[in-house]
């Protein structure tokens, strides 16, 4: 019977923490790229553009993608399917294009997670070059959101994010 009510308490605890923890969460990486904006903004502005630098087009060479509506403005959509894990499906939609400064969207995952998320890449003069800056913002559902406490996101968000900010820095400075 003791172990029932450890059980039961670890459980209660587990709801409590997640509770207290939140439910929203951002990311957000950068790079200093040894170009000017001329040279990086059209690497950013269009979908087919941003997959030549995403790291996750990569992972799955037989990944189905869509772009509907004149890319590069606001309301295009770009949508993939994938059987590949750390990939899967969804679709993003250009919310603003603001011309050699920021592109910003909404993220609708529909695998492996389903969720939504706003995501944005910013560019701006620094020193003799630019700075690149991708990020996004989402939340993760009760009781789910414990998995803030281990750096989960965080982790696999970095992992990605640099790569592909690596791979927008080589791009841009070509």
């Amino acid at each position: 019977m003791l172990v029932v009510y450890i059980l039961a308490a670890l459980i209660i605890l587990f709801l409590l923490v997640a509770a207290f923890v939140g439910t929203q969460w951002k990311f957000e990486r950068s790079i200093l790229i040894q170009a000017p904006l001329d040279k990086v903004w059209p690497h950013i502005n269009t979908f087919r553009a941003s997959n030549e630098w995403s790291p996750w087009i990569g992972l799955d060479p037989n990944i189905r993608q869509q772009i509907s509506g004149e890319d590069g403005t606001p309301g295009a959509t770009y949508s993939w399917e994938s059987n590949e894990k750390n990939v899967g499906a969804g679709s993003q939609t250009l919310r603003t294009v603001t011309d050699h400064s920021e592109v910003t969207s909404v993220i609708n995952f529909l695998r492996p997670i389903k969720g939504k998320a706003d995501g944005y890449i910013r560019i701006a003069p620094e020193g003799g070059g630019t700075r690149a800056e991708w990020g996004i913002a989402s939340a993760t559902p009760y009781p789910m959101n414990i998995i803030k406490l281990f750096g989960v996101i965080e982790k696999n968000l970095d992992r990605d994010f640099t790569k592909g900010l690596n791979k927008l820095k080589e791009l841009s400075e070509r």
